[in-house]
C-alpha cells in the first residue's frame, strides 16, 4: 500500500443489502459525510458471501440444533414470506423506495464481493479500514460453519496488516455472543486498532474477550444534526393534515396499529404507515413506501413517531420529535437491549411503549436530548480518535 495515495482513504464495510430498510443506508451515510468532513476520501466495501454450508447441510443443522418442530417453523415462514410478497406487491412496493440509486449516488460503493476469498486477494487499499455501524458483529443463532466467513468480513480479516483496524458503534445485537464464536472473536480483536460498540453489552463482551480498552459508542446516524439531513430530505409524501408517523419493522410486538389509529382520529391526526422490512406482516392498512430523502422527509415533519426500530427512536431523537418505542416480542426479544441502551443514554426510558398511547405527547426534555447528540458529534471517543488520524 503506497502511504501517499491512500494516507486519507477510509473503507468502511457494513451491511448495505437491503430494499427497505433506512436505518441501514442512513448510519453509513452518516459516517461517510462526517469522515468527508475531515477530508477523509470513504467507500462502501460491498460483500454478499453466502451461508457457508449447502441449503440441506443448512436444514440439517437447524433439526439437530433445535428440533423437528423449528426445522417446519423454518419452511413455514419461508412459505408464509413468498405468498405474502406475492399476494401484496412487496417487491413491487420496495422498488418505489429506490434504494440502490441512494446507495450508488452517496455510499461511494465498491464492486460486490462474492467471498471471503476474493475480498482478500482483490482488497480495496486504504489506511483505515472501519467495521460498522449496525449489527454486524451479530451471529443471528447461526452456527459456526454457517456464518464465519460472514463474521470473518466483518471483523475485518481481510484487511492488511500495516492498516489501521477500527469498528465504528459495532453491535452484537444481544446480550451475549456464542461460546463457538469467542476464540475467532478475541483472535481477531487482537489486531483492531480501536474498538467502539453501540451497545454497553457490546464493550462487556468485547473486554471478556481482551479488547479491554473497546468504549461505548452511540450510532453514526446521530453524528449529524437534524440540519444536515434536511438538506436531502423531501417532502413529497407529507400530508397536509397533520399525522403520526408509524415505523415498524415485522418483528413481532405487543402493539395493535388499529388502536394507534383511534386514537390518533380522537387527536385529529392522520397516521402515516411506512414498514420497515421486505415481508411486512400481513394486515389491511394502508402503507408508504417512501424514497430515503422521502422518510426523512416524514421525519422533519411528523407531530410525534411511533416505532420498534433502533434507529426510528434515533431520528426521533434527531429531529426532537415525541415518540414511544415499542419493544419486541418472540425471538427478536433479545434485540431490545439496542433500544433500551440506546434510551437509558439519553435518560428516556420512560418512553418504552406500555400500552399507553396519550404518554406519546407527555414532554420530553428536548434540550437534555440536544446537549447529548452535541457530545456525541464533537467528542465521542469515535470522533477523538477521528480527530487524531486527521492530524497525522
Amino acid at each position: 500500500m503506497s502511504d501517499s495515495n491512500n494516507r486519507k482513504k477510509i473503507d468502511i464495510i457494513t451491511y448495505w443489502i437491503t430494499r427497505s430498510n433506512y436505518g441501514t443506508v442512513l448510519q453509513n451515510y452518516a459516517l461517510q459525510t462526517f469522515l468527508r468532513s475531515f477530508g477523509f476520501e470513504t467507500f462502501l466495501i460491498r460483500t454478499d458471501i453466502p451461508l457457508g454450508c449447502s441449503r440441506s447441510d443448512y436444514y440439517k443443522s437447524l433439526l439437530q440444533k433445535n428440533g423437528f418442530f423449528s426445522l417446519i417453523c423454518y419452511f413455514k415462514s419461508r412459505l408464509f414470506c413468498k405468498i405474502t410478497r406475492r399476494i401484496f406487491s412487496e417487491n413491487k412496493n420496495d422498488d418505489k423506495r429506490n434504494f440502490p440509486d441512494f446507495v450508488n449516488k452517496n455510499l461511494n460503493p465498491t464492486k460486490i464481493f462474492r467471498s471471503l476469498s476474493e475480498l482478500e486477494s482483490d482488497c480495496p487499499m486504504a489506511a483505515i479500514y472501519i467495521a460498522g455501524s449496525d449489527q454486524v458483529w451479530n451471529t443471528y443463532g447461526e452456527n459456526y460453519v454457517t456464518v464465519s466467513e460472514q463474521i470473518k468480513s466483518y471483523l475485518l480479516s481481510f484487511a492488511p496488516d500495516s492498516a489501521r483496524k477500527v469498528s465504528c458503534a459495532a453491535s452484537f445485537g444481544k446480550n451475549s455472543l456464542a461460546l463457538e464464536f469467542e476464540n475467532l472473536f478475541k483472535q481477531k480483536f487482537s489486531r483492531f486498532d480501536f474498538i467502539s460498540c453501540r451497545e454497553k453489552s457490546g464493550v462487556e463482551i468485547c473486554r471478556k474477550l481482551g479488547f479491554e480498552r473497546a468504549v461505548l459508542q452511540q450510532d453514526p446516524a446521530m453524528l449529524l444534526s437534524s440540519d444536515e439531513y434536511k438538506k436531502i430530505a423531501s417532502k413529497n409524501l407529507v400530508p397536509k393534515k397533520p399525522y403520526i408517523l408509524l415505523y415498524l419493522l415485522e418483528n413481532d410486538t405487543d402493539f395493535s396499529t388499529r388502536r394507534l389509529k383511534q386514537f390518533a382520529k380522537l387527536k385529529n391526526l392522520e397516521v402515516v404507515y411506512v414498514p420497515a422490512n421486505e415481508a411486512q406482516k400481513i394486515n389491511f392498512h394502508k402503507k408508504t413506501f417512501p424514497t430515503v430523502e422521502e422518510w426523512l422527509g416524514l421525519y422533519e415533519n411528523a407531530s410525534a413517531v411511533v416505532t420498534n426500530s433502533f434507529h426510528g427512536t434515533v431520528f426521533s431523537l434527531i429531529f426532537n420529535k415525541p415518540f414511544l418505542s415499542v419493544h419486541q416480542t418472540g425471538k427478536f426479544e433479545d434485540q431490545n437491549v439496542r433500544i433500551d441502551s440506546l434510551l437509558e443514554d439519553f435518560g428516556l426510558k420512560n418512553r418504552i411503549f406500555s400500552g399507553d398511547f396519550e404518554k406519546l405527547f407527555s414532554s420530553v426534555d428536548f434540550e437534555k436530548v440536544n446537549k447529548r447528540l452535541e457530545e456525541i458529534r464533537k467528542c465521542s471517543p469515535f470522533v477523538e480518535w477521528i480527530k487524531k488520524m486527521e492530524e497525522k
